[in-house]
């Protein structure tokens, strides 16, 4: 019996030493943080409420935080599809802003009433 003892022995001691090296590796350096979102620097500005495509004018229901530099005379605001995000037309502001309603001059495309605007922050 202690002959096969003395066989087993070097190999019981080999699978504790094997068993002790990986206990003693380093571990993985952790993955790199995510990338931060960076925010949009489209900002949403109102929606449609009515349409003149004769004169080619439109009205925008201004949202509650729209930023004023937005609102300036000239400024080139973008109609967009809000399920599909897909631009449907694009407007310049006009100087007519009372409380908050915006008007507008449809300068490309066909904006539908309902559709968001949205502007280009700088």
């Amino acid at each position: 019996m202690k002959p096969r003892l003395i066989h087993i022995l070097p190999l019981l001691a080999g699978l504790c030493l094997a068993g002790c090296t990986s206990l003693f590796r380093e571990a993985p350096p952790p993955p790199p943080p995510p990338e931060p979102l960076a925010p949009s620097t489209r900002l949403i500005v109102g929606r449609v409420i009515a349409l003149d495509p004769g004169r080619r004018f439109a009205f925008v229901e201004l949202a509650s935080d729209a930023p004023p530099s937005s609102l300036a005379e000239g400024t080139e605001l973008v109609v967009r599809d809000p399920a599909s995000l897909r631009e449907t037309g694009r407007l310049a502001a006009s100087q007519y802003v009372r409380g908050r309603t915006l008007g507008s001059t449809i300068t490309a495309g066909s904006p539908a009433v309902g559709q968001e605007v949205t502007w280009m922050a700088p």
